[in-house]
């Protein structure tokens, strides 16, 4: 064989390795850019989920912040209104011992303070009986004997009234005792209320807010 001839065979063996290295090369290229773009658009998806994740995460919170401070909020409202209807309450309970006030020094009051002596008396039953009022009430011309009478009539036990020598500080009405000390009856105005003072709030708010306090 001639020399030219195995040249020419070398050569053509170098180029075919050549152009079969070139493809391999190639084909690395085009396996290595498919994976790395695999790659990107992995994490092009595990950022987008991570970031869905995220959104919706931040979405719920806020949900429950604004749930929560719509919450609070009722919750103020409520306190405000049910702060401002105390207010109210209190000051028609007020406004009614202003009333009271007024009330003794009418003409109506005397009769109105026999009837509350007489029905504390009555509850007691009778016998030795101790009426304590206020300076000014002590002062009032109040039939003692009759309401005793009343008393004893009502009772069918023999009664005595005297009035103590003891003040007590009240808007009005009169506190009875039985002489040996082991009864009485608090038949004053200010007791009366605080008695009563559940069932006047609940009228109050019933008139004024059409429910109960």
């Amino acid at each position: 064989m001639k020399i030219e001839s195995l040249k020419s065979i070398t050569e053509q063996i170098l180029q075919e390795a050549k152009e079969s290295a070139e493809a391999i090369l190639k084909d690395a290229q085009e396996y290595l850019n498919r994976k790395l773009e695999e790659q990107r658009q992995l994490g092009i998806n595990k950022a987008n989920e991570e970031a869905r994740y995220l959104l919706k995460k931040a979405e719920a919170e806020a949900e429950t912040d604004r749930l929560r401070k719509i919450a609070e909020a009722k919750i103020k409202a409520n306190w405000i209104i049910l702060s401002q209807k105390e207010q109210i309450i209190n000051t028609v309970l007020s406004e009614v011992k202003k009333r009271l006030k007024i009330l003794t020094k009418s003409k109506e009051y005397i009769f109105i303070l026999e009837k509350l002596i007489l029905e504390a008396g009555i509850i007691l039953g009778g016998g030795e009986l101790e009426v304590q009022l206020n300076a000014q009430d002590s002062t009032l011309p109040l039939d003692f004997n009759r309401m005793a009478l009343n008393i004893g009539e009502r009772t069918g036990v023999e009664t005595k009234l005297r009035l103590s020598e003891e003040k007590i500080e009240v808007i009005g009405g009169a506190i009875v005792k039985a002489a040996n000390g082991k009864f009485l009856m608090d038949n004053t105005f200010d007791d009366i209320i605080n008695r009563q003072e559940r069932n006047f709030r609940i009228k109050i708010a019933k008139f004024l807010f059409g429910h109960d306090e």
